[in-house]
């Protein structure tokens, strides 16, 4: 098939961004776009405060709901530890769940969900805070959730894995493709003026390109040599692309 994308924003909260947020819907509204939204239950981290709490944040979320933007599970409270443990994405050596015990990956994880359900919103995608978790997650939110889709994962088009339907996120900017299914990931608190005109500019050529969630047709699809040599390629690149940094820095540092 021809290529096409999602656009995915993280790290929604109470305390986020309101401008830059309401900029974007605005933008996305006007191109009829329907992005999935990366909603923190309970946030607890000093980062995502990026402006006063809103009290009415709820309401806005139960909005983008009812005109078909599709909400996922963004963790529990976004709070990250340092772990060893055998994550299913390597991306960095922190979680706010992979190195616990199933039980207490279990209570974030039924806690999180209570707060949506409470709430009327459906989350119906789980996205792991900085994309690290590992498989006991997996087994609490197939346990303790409805959910049964997770929005990460390196492939060339969606798949399904561990009981999950796995809806790939490989890019973090817009990026001309011939094939396959891509996930566009955005964190709005940390955009500039410039990036949100940027954005806007770019939508002009890959509007038509630009796909809900809802218009997936979710498959058992196993991954297959070409997803697999692609996975090989990206994991490969950004090990190179983080020594440089590191050297870099050190660099930097030493000067």
């Amino acid at each position: 098939m021809t290529a096409k994308y999602l656009i995915r924003m993280d790290d929604a909260c109470p305390t986020m961004d309101h401008d830059k947020w309401e900029y974007l819907e605005k933008i996305l509204d006007e191109f009829s776009i329907k992005p999935i939204v990366a909603v923190v239950p309970k946030n607890v981290d000093d980062y995502l405060n990026c402006k006063e709490s809103d009290p009415l944040f709820w309401e806005k979320v139960i909005s983008w709901q009812s005109k078909g933007w599709s909400i996922a599970m963004h963790g529990y409270e976004h709070d990250m530890h340092f772990t060893d443990a055998d994550l299913i994405l390597p991306f960095y050596k922190r979680s706010e769940f992979a190195g616990l015990s199933y039980d207490k990956q279990a209570k974030k994880i039924r806690q999180g969900y209570k707060i949506f359900r409470d709430l009327n919103v459906n989350p119906e995608i789980w996205i792991a805070p900085s994309h690290c978790f590992d498989k006991i997650t997996l087994q609490a939110i197939f346990n303790e959730t409805s959910i049964r889709v997770v929005s990460d994962g390196i492939a060339l088009n969606q798949y399904f894995e561990d009981s999950f339907y796995w809806i790939p996120q490989q890019l973090w900017s817009f990026k001309l493709k011939k094939h396959g299914l891509w996930t566009v990931c955005l964190h709005p608190n940390e955009m500039t003026i410039d990036d949100l005109e940027s954005f806007r500019n770019t939508l002009t050529k890959f509007s038509t390109k630009i796909i809900s969630y809802k218009d997936i047709i979710l498959t058992k699809r196993k991954k297959n040599i070409f997803d697999i040599f692609y996975s090989f390629y990206f994991w490969r690149k950004y090990k190179l692309f983080n020594l440089i940094y590191k050297i870099r820095s050190s660099i930097k540092n030493y000067g």
